[in-house]
């Protein structure tokens, strides 16, 4: 009885299934058949048609390309494209020229992508252009032409340099004339593009300096100057010392600085741990250079270098020997004595007598010079930073905990120790504590300025505008083409008057009679609307209005009640 019961209930589902199946199809029939749905179905058609037009228009639509580089090498166009490709840029080669093409909205974006890789990492080659040079050149064009050449080559032998990402050379070679004593000497210009956070140390300019006074013909080394992308001069002259000397100070008081930060950092980092202290340290140095020289005399510390004595005498000799020329000629060998003779007689008289002494003192002295140390420390300043202990409650709030007051001086002894403070030269050590930010919070764009809403925005604007023109002109165009479907099927009293559905719709008055709906509808010849029932004041008025309906549109009315007849269930 169960199983029964249980094949009964199946067979009703599925036969009530089967019904609402049924009555579905019937439904949509009933609705296909309706003459106002297949007036309708050749416009909605040609609407279904315009948008899918428009989708399909949208998405053959191509981009618009540009050429991204230009005479490339096939290695550099190779990279160029591989890494664009493996970025999700658009890339194609140009089938005409073989040049790398980028859509044009793409453009800025990928030249910053290729210059974060290090794209191209050449230039053309220089001497290609010679091979282009027609016979009969003048000799100006030959000139400009070999120099043009040499300077695309000297640009494309820096851009080997590490550091450089691009770099372009000037020449200023002037004519050689045989009417001017003195020709003016050649000289260069190179601008170079450094890549980022790079720099050219003072040998990588000079050998850039070098290398273009190599390449040109009494070209000297002083007339080639080196800027960089910033404006800034790199191939300073060597008679700027004080520039020189500025830069070195401020490299030398860097360097000490790094010095003692790594000093601090690898003394607290096993105690704190890595990540967990910052620190900056700024030193002052004196670079004034400082020259003494002193000179010291003992008085007490002399001694006797030289010693002269001297005595003249002068007098009248006693006269001697038999009187004549001859005994008044000195002897042939003279007799030196050391001992003056004994005055024998009477003697000589002593005129005159001179005696002088003359010493000279060797003084003991001391001559110093002090030279002051160059870049000696005036002031270290330093600071120090930790990080603060992060504690998350039971609630997911987060909370930092200060690190303990003891623990920051016994870090900042460590800290002195390691930089040697000194007070009396007037170093400060500043130790503090503080939560540090482990990541960085995004910057939130609104929703109406994101690339996505507006070129929603965009395409939407399109495609209104073409919905204006598509129910704006395309519409009222349609509806008077298209042939209605009554018309087509035909039949008596089939919709006669449906074609005049633009005319204008009679409207009932309040208190017009059944003549004056007649004398509206005989020249205007506009169909009766079922709308008029409403707008009737009385019976008779309704009456007449339905006996018009049912006279203009009987097969209408006919059909009706034929569908009411076979929809009425047969009573037994």
């Amino acid at each position: 009885m169960a199983e029964t019961t249980t094949g009964t209930n199946i067979t009703n589902t599925n036969s009530g299934v089967i019904g609402r199946i049924s009555s579905v199809f019937s439904n949509v029939k009933r609705l296909s058949a309706d003459p106002a749905i297949q007036k309708s179905m050749p416009l909605a058609f040609g609407v279904i048609v315009t948008f899918v037009g428009i989708i399909i228009f949208f998405m053959m639509q191509k981009p618009e390309m540009t050429t991204l580089f230009s005479s490339l090498s096939e290695s550099e166009k190779s990279q160029v494209f591989q890494t664009l490709k493996q970025n999700g840029v658009d890339v194609s080669l140009n089938p005409a020229t073989g040049e790398v093409i980028v859509p044009l909205d793409e453009f800025h974006n990928a030249k910053m992508l290729l210059a974060s890789q290090g794209l191209p990492s050449s230039v053309p080659d220089g001497y290609s252009s010679l091979t282009d040079m027609p016979m009969g050149t003048s000799r100006s064009v030959e000139a400009v032409k070999i120099k043009q050449t040499l300077e695309s080559e000297l640009s494309r032998s820096i851009n080997y340099i590490s550091g450089v990402s691009s770099a372009r050379v000037h020449l200023a070679i002037p004519e050689k004339t045989v009417f001017a004593r003195e020709t003016a000497l050649p000289s260069a210009s190179v601008f170079v593009r450094l890549s980022s956070g790079r720099s050219l140390g003072r040998q990588q300019i000079q050998a850039i300096v070098h290398l273009v006074a190599s390449s040109v013909p009494n070209l000297p080394s002083e007339n080639v100057t080196v800027v960089d992308q910033f404006g800034e001069l790199l191939s300073k002259p060597k008679t700027d010392s004080n520039t020189s000397a500025s830069e070195e100070q401020i490299i030398q008081q860097m360097k000490l600085g790094e010095i003692y930060r790594a000093r601090v950092l690898s003394l607290l980092t096993p105690l704190i741990g890595a990540g967990n202290v910052k620190a900056e340290i700024n030193v002052d140095m004196n670079f004034t250079k400082k020259e003494i020289t002193e000179e010291l005399v003992d008085p007490e510390g002399n001694a006797i270098r030289s010693e002269q004595n001297s005595i003249d005498e002068t007098g009248d000799a006693e006269a001697r020997g038999i009187p004549g020329a001859l005994s008044n000629q000195p002897p042939l060998t003279p007799d030196l004595k050391k001992q003056a003779p004994a005055a024998a007689g009477a003697g000589g008289n002593l005129k005159s007598r001179s005696q002088s002494s003359v010493k000279n003192y060797e003084v003991s002295k001391k001559v110093e010079t002090t030279v002051a140390q160059v870049g000696q420390i005036t002031r270290i300043k330093a600071a120090v930073v930790l990080r603060e202990k992060k504690i998350l409650a039971e609630d997911g709030s987060a909370s930092f905990e200060k690190v303990d007051k003891a623990k920051l001086k016994e870090i900042q002894s460590l800290v002195k120790e390691a930089v040697g403070f000194d007070e009396n030269r007037g170093d400060s050590i500043t130790v503090t504590s503080s939560p540090f930010i482990d990541t960085m919070e995004p910057v939130s764009i609104p929703w109406y300025e994101s690339a996505t809403v507006k070129e929603l925005a965009k395409q939407a604007g399109v495609v209104l505008i073409f919905a204006i023109i598509t129910f704006g002109a395309l519409l009222p165009l349609l509806r008077r083409v298209i042939v209605p479907a009554s018309m087509t099927t035909g039949g008596p009293g089939a919709f006669d008057d449906e074609g005049d559905d633009d005319l204008d719709k009679v409207e009932v008055q309040e208190g017009d009679s059944l003549e004056d709906i007649k004398a509206k509808l005989k020249p205007k010849k506009a169909a009766i609307s079922a709308e008029m029932l409403d707008t009737a004041n009385t019976y008779d008025d309704k009456v007449a209005v339905i006996r018009m309906i049912v006279g203009d549109q009987a097969g209408r009315v006919s059909n009706v009640f034929k569908n009411m007849m076979q929809d009425k269930p047969v009573e037994e």
